[in-house]
C-alpha cells in the first residue's frame, strides 16, 4: 500500500498558523488551494496579499473565499438553476406561441384550399369565408400578444432579480458582487483602475448614541453625496459604513482629488435628526486611493494597499485622504 502524503495538509495548517487565521474548514480549504496551485487565482490573490510581508487577515480571507469558493460552489449553482429554469420557461412558451401561429396558419391554408371553389358562389358565401378568416386571425394575434406579454414580463423579472441581485438594499449601491463584476470588466478589457476606499468617521458613536435607524439614514446620504460628488464614476457599498469609488484610470493624484472633493462637500452638510431637528454635528469620512493595471487579483491586491493608506489616514487624524 503507497504511503499518504500528509505534507501538503501540514502545510496548509502551518500557513494558517502563521497568518493567525483559525482553522476552519473554509480557511484550511483556502490554504491549501492557494499553497498547492500558487498560479491559480486563489493562490495569486493570497500571493497579493501577502507579498510584502502582511499577514492575510480574516476579511481579506472571507473575501477571497466570497470570490472564488462560496460564490462558485454555492451561490452561483443556485442562481444559474434558478436562471435557466427562468429562460427554459421562457423559451417555451415562445416554442408554444410559434406552434401556435405555425397551426393557425396551416389551418388556414387548408380552408383556404377547400373553399377555393366556393368564391364564385356569389356574395353572401365569399363574405362568411372573409369573416371566418378574420375572427381566425384575430384568435391567433389575441393569442400570440398575450404570449408576447407574459414573456416580456418574465424577462423583466429576470433583468430585476438580477439588478436586486447586485444592489445594496439600504443605499441603492452596487453591493460587493456589483464592484466585483465592475473590477472584473475593467480588468478584461485592460483598463487601468483607480479605487479609493472611504470609511465613514466615528460611525460606531453615531449608531451608539442615536441608534441605528439614525446610522442607517446617515449611510443613505453619504452613499447619495458620495454618488453625486463623484459621477459618472461609479460607487459602491464595499461594507458597513465603508464605499469604494473606482476610475477607470491609472492617475492616482486625481483620484485622491476627487475624493477629498467629496469629503469637502459631505463635511459641508447638516445632520439634524428628524424627530427634534436637533443638529447631530459634522459627518466626515476617511480615505484611501490605490491604482491597478493588471488582472483582477491586482485590482484586489490595490483594494488592500487602498485599505491601508485609509487606516493611516485614520491615524492621522480622520477626515483626510491618503493614497499608498
Amino acid at each position: 500500500m503507497s504511503k499518504i502524503d500528509h505534507k501538503p495538509g501540514a502545510d496548509a495548517l502551518a500557513f494558517l498558523v502563521d497568518q493567525h487565521l483559525s482553522p476552519t474548514p473554509e480557511n484550511y480549504t483556502l490554504a491549501y488551494m492557494a499553497l498547492a496551485d500558487p498560479g491559480s487565482p486563489i493562490g495569486r490573490m493570497v500571493e497579493a496579499f501577502t507579498s510584502e510581508g502582511f499577514r492575510l487577515r480574516q476579511s481579506d480571507a472571507d473575501e477571497i473565499i466570497r470570490l472564488h469558493l462560496t460564490r462558485s460552489v454555492r451561490g452561483a449553482a443556485r442562481q444559474d438553476r434558478t436562471q435557466h429554469d427562468a429562460l427554459r420557461h421562457q423559451a417555451l412558451k415562445l416554442g408554444e406561441a410559434a406552434s401556435s401561429a405555425a397551426a393557425a396558419t396551416g389551418a388556414f391554408a387548408r380552408e383556404l384550399s377547400a373553399e377555393a371553389g366556393s368564391f364564385g358562389e356569389g356574395e353572401t358565401r365569399t363574405v362568411e369565408i372573409v369573416a371566418r378568416m378574420i375572427e381566425r386571425s384575430q384568435s391567433t394575434a389575441s393569442d400570440l400578444d398575450a404570449t408576447a406579454s407574459e414573456v416580456a414580463a418574465l424577462r423583466l423579472e429576470l433583468e430585476t432579480a438580477r439588478d436586486d441581485a447586485q444592489r445594496d438594499q439600504l443605499t441603492g449601491l452596487g453591493n460587493r458582487r456589483a464592484i466585483d463584476r465592475h473590477l472584473q470588466r475593467l480588468s478584461n478589457k485592460g483598463s487601468p483602475r483607480v479605487v479609493g476606499l472611504c470609511d465613514i468617521d466615528f460611525f460606531k458613536s453615531i449608531n451608539d448614541r442615536y441608534g441605528h435607524g439614525v446610522g442607517d439614514r446617515v449611510l443613505k446620504q453619504v452613499a447619495s453625496s458620495l454618488s453625486s460628488a463623484c459621477a459618472p464614476h461609479f460607487v459602491g457599498r464595499w461594507g458597513g459604513e465603508e464605499f469604494l469609488v473606482v476610475m477607470e484610470s491609472n492617475d492616482a493624484a486625481a483620484g485622491v482629488a476627487l475624493l477629498d472633493q467629496a469629503r469637502a462637500d459631505l463635511a459641508k452638510r447638516e445632520f439634524k435628526l428628524r424627530e427634534n431637528d436637533q443638529p447631530m454635528g459634522q459627518i466626515t469620512f476617511s480615505g484611501g486611493v490605490a491604482t491597478a493595471t493588471g488582472d483582477h487579483a491586482d485590482s484586489i491586491a490595490a483594494i488592500h494597499r487602498a485599505d491601508a493608506a485609509l487606516y493611516r489616514a485614520k491615524a492621522e487624524g480622520r477626515n483626510r485622504i491618503c493614497s499608498d
